[in-house]
């Protein structure tokens, strides 16, 4: 199988799809899912095909039922429906597109997705790159940044860069004088944050007595004598730096990090490449890839995500005003979560660390209050962690996410196939890629999936050594 092969599927997908009169698009709520249904209306509405779209949470039979009544119309499917073929087939879903970087459960003529020709989706390609490779094939090659953003938000830079299919976008952007590629600290807040509040919040890497502490990071910078404002009396960030200040900076948080036993693996991943988008308002957070990302998941995660779209889609102004708000509201909800997590702690069992918090922190951001543990040095990095939450719409139900780290991934873990694997055994449904995942199971089974995925992650890493 080879790149050939999955643009020739490209264009004969594209040569029936540009046909349909109408259709509606349906994709994932996070920051992958809107990026790629950006990409994929803007395709549609440029070769003048009636365009609709939703993000949703999940493809279930409850969101199913939704799709199959909305005015008849053709759906595409980005971002999920490759593992859900199955349960679209079963609810006669008329006319439909898949657009998935996901395991694909079988072989469809509609469906484009990377694992059928040899990449793999969890780490080679992400959904926006999946829709924006699909309209390259059909000479719509514009939307190649927000491939880079919706790669970044589903963490596929988590080895330092982006590999293998995400370099064309990212490439493509490169050339069009959007997207500006530079080896360097990759620190949440390069762009919008004070440079004492890019210490001060920051969660990977956790810098010891920098972290939490804003006065103590104003300190230490000044100890370097580097300027916490610039010349009208502005608050410096970190792009405001010159290439010298950024390695006095740099080389001291490394030295600070091995002074206080920092794994050598965390201190490396700090370096690495970032992406700057050169067609947006430099200083703001739509200049960082990363940032970026983390907008529209405000979006998402605040059932707010077709404002994400419209972001992403170029709107500014009163748009761009209310993404902001949720993303000064999800920022909140993420340190309260995470608050709740450091006075509550975790539990253990051999190859696994779980928490339960019922209602307090929302199923929709669970799993990143979970992924911030680590950095938060809630807990060691050593095993995976699995968090459970209410489901919002079914009092009998759990939502389970789990979240790894590149040193686990690199011993064989891989919790997509963990979580499919045993909810499916236990009346759920989930899955997702290597690193991070998600499931529903009913509430009467969470002990059983304890017990279940301990020893499927047991045995990942067994068959791995």
């Amino acid at each position: 199988m080879s790149f050939e092969s999955f643009n020739r599927r490209a264009k004969e997908i594209g040569g029936k799809l540009s046909a349909e009169n109408e259709v509606l698009v349906v994709s994932h709520h996070d920051a992958d899912g809107i990026t790629s249904c950006a990409v994929m209306v803007d395709l549609l509405r440029s070769i003048d095909v009636e365009t609709d779209y939703m993000c949703i949470k999940q493809l279930d039979s409850t969101t199913i039922s939704r799709i199959r009544e909305y005015r008849g119309r053709p759906t595409v499917f980005c971002d999920m429906g490759s593992g859900q073929l199955p349960l679209i087939e079963e609810n006669k879903i008329p006319d439909f597109y898949v657009f998935d970087h996901h395991p694909p459960a079988f072989e469809h003529p509609n469906q484009l997705n990377p694992h059928s020709f040899g990449y793999d989706g969890g780490s080679e390609i992400s959904g926006a790159g999946v829709a924006y490779l699909f309209a390259k094939a059909l000479g719509r090659p514009d939307m190649a940044h927000l491939a880079v953003v919706g790669a970044v938000g589903d963490m596929q830079d988590n080895s330092g860069a982006l590999k293998s299919l995400n370099r064309m976008p990212l490439e493509d952007a490169v050339s069009a004088k959007n997207l500006l590629v530079e080896n360097d600290i990759r620190m949440f807040g390069r762009q919008s944050r004070s440079l004492s509040q890019m210490l001060a919040y920051s969660s990977e890497p956790y810098l010891p007595m920098l972290t939490g502490d804003q006065l103590a990071c104003s300190q230490f910078l000044e100890g370097l004598g580097l300027p916490l404002k610039d010349d009208l009396g502005e608050y410096s960030s970190y792009v405001d730096l010159n290439r010298a200040q950024r390695r006095k900076l740099t080389s001291a948080i490394y030295m600070r990090l091995l002074d206080f036993g920092t794994p050598e693996y965390i201190i490396q991943s700090m370096i690495g490449e970032v992406y700057t988008l050169l067609c947006e308002t430099p200083k703001t957070e739509l200049a960082d890839s990363k940032e970026y990302a983390t907008v529209l998941n405000a979006c998402g995660r605040q059932q707010q995500s077709e404002l994400g779209v419209k972001v992403c889609l170029g709107d500014r102004g009163e748009t761009w005003d209310r993404a902001r708000t949720l993303l000064e509201s999800h920022r909140r909800n993420l340190r309260e979560g995470l608050e709740y997590l450091k006075g509550n702690g975790t539990h253990s069992l051999s190859h696994i660390y779980y928490f339960d918090a019922g209602e307090v922190i929302p199923e929709a951001i669970i799993g990143v209050v979970a992924g911030m543990a680590y950095g938060a040095r809630i807990i060691p990095p050593d095993k995976p962690v699995f968090a459970f939450a209410q489901d919002q719409d079914d009092d009998s139900k759990l939502k389970v996410s789990g979240r790894a780290n590149m040193r686990l991934i690199r011993g064989g873990v891989h919790l997509g196939e963990a979580l499919k694997h045993v909810s499916s055994e236990l009346e759920g449904e989930g899955g997702g890629h290597d690193i991070a995942a998600g499931a529903k199971i009913p509430r009467k089974n969470k002990t059983k999936l304890l017990e279940k995925i301990n020893q499927k992650i047991k045995k990942q890493q067994q068959t791995n050594n």
